[in-house]
């Protein structure tokens, strides 16, 4: 990771900075760029207006460095009322969540319970429309215990998918097992700073491994065994490596899908839906948009000129 990046967090983290950026008309303009909308409501004409250009969706309620009971008692809330009246559309949706965002970060039992009533809720849905849940991936401290967590969603025949990050060295062993019981894998890069005794710490490592794992998901046995890849990259080489892969297995375009962030690389996203694709859009929703917004700002040093001018324009600023 990047002092530039690191920095971002830093920023991202900043209680004092997130409530001043978060009343700034300009930083909320540029948090337009990356955040589908203020509430459900919102977030809903979002999903549609994208769903009529051909693009599906994977809701995120912004909610994130929450450790206290009530804060993680309202996402909860706020996730489950989006579960229930996009339960009486028919869109294809995920509903991605953090485990810390429901109550992780308060212990392994608190996260098991209130991710059990979101998928518990999305599986009582009406069958308009594929609902799913999406368990997102954190750092190193939280991937066996979200993909247990997974695994106890199926056992309870919850509708349920889970992120792979390609840069840990256990992913392969992950991603063959989940095969073997025919899951639904989001497959990442990974965007945390981990040791290297846990994973690969350069570019070239992990878009090599990625390219490993997403050859096990697009894997003859894969199929067979029903296994769903969503493969998460902006990466543009490892696009045209998996668009090949599934040419020469001859795998029909409903059978996979490519995962990317509202409003990064939009002309891509929109070349690829052009070809036939199936493309899904990570789309973050909710009034807490700061620290989402500005992990995106990370990703690109030239969007610093944004913030300042932000900052420089701050309400009350003489």
């Amino acid at each position: 990771m990047s002092l530039w990046q690191r920095m971002m967090i830093g920023f991202a983290r900043n209680q004092p900075v997130r409530h001043l950026m978060q009343r700034n008309p300009l930083a909320a303009g540029l948090a337009a760029q990356f955040v589908g909308g203020t509430d459900v409501n919102s977030a809903q004409v979002t999903v549609e207006n994208l769903n009529n250009r051909g693009f599906k969706a994977s809701l995120y309620y912004l909610g994130e460095y929450v450790d206290s009971p009530e804060l993680i008692e309202e996402n909860v809330k706020q996730i489950i009322a989006a579960v229930h009246m996009l339960g009486r559309t028919s869109l294809d949706v995920h509903m991605s969540v953090d485990p810390t965002q429901a109550g992780y970060s308060l212990g392994d039992a608190a996260g098991e319970q209130n991710i059990l009533r979101i998928g518990r809720v999305i599986a009582e849905q009406p069958g308009q429309g594929k609902k799913l849940l999406m368990l997102d991936m954190e750092d190193y401290s939280y991937t066996q215990k979200t993909i247990d967590m997974y695994y106890r969603l199926v056992r309870e025949n919850i509708p349920a998918a889970t992120t792979i990050q390609a840069y840990l060295y256990r992913s392969k062993k992950d991603i063959k097992q989940l095969i073997e019981n025919g899951a639904a894998v989001r497959l990442v890069k990974g965007a945390f700073a981990e040791q290297e005794e846990r994973a690969w710490t350069s570019k070239s490592e992990i878009s090599r491994n990625y390219i490993r794992l997403a050859q096990l998901l697009l894997s003859p046995e894969a199929r067979a065994r029903g296994v769903y890849p969503v493969f998460g990259t902006h990466d543009v080489n490892m696009i045209k490596a998996i668009k090949q892969m599934t040419r020469e297995s001859t795998r029909d375009v409903d059978t996979f899908e490519f995962e990317m962030l509202y409003g990064v690389r939009s002309a891509l996203q929109q070349q690829l839906v052009a070809e036939g694709y199936q493309v899904r859009l990570y789309l973050p929703y909710g009034t807490e948009w700061w620290p989402y917004t500005i992990r995106r700002v990370g990703e690109s040093p030239a969007a610093l000129r944004f913030i300042l001018q932000a900052l420089w324009n701050r309400p009350g600023k003489t």
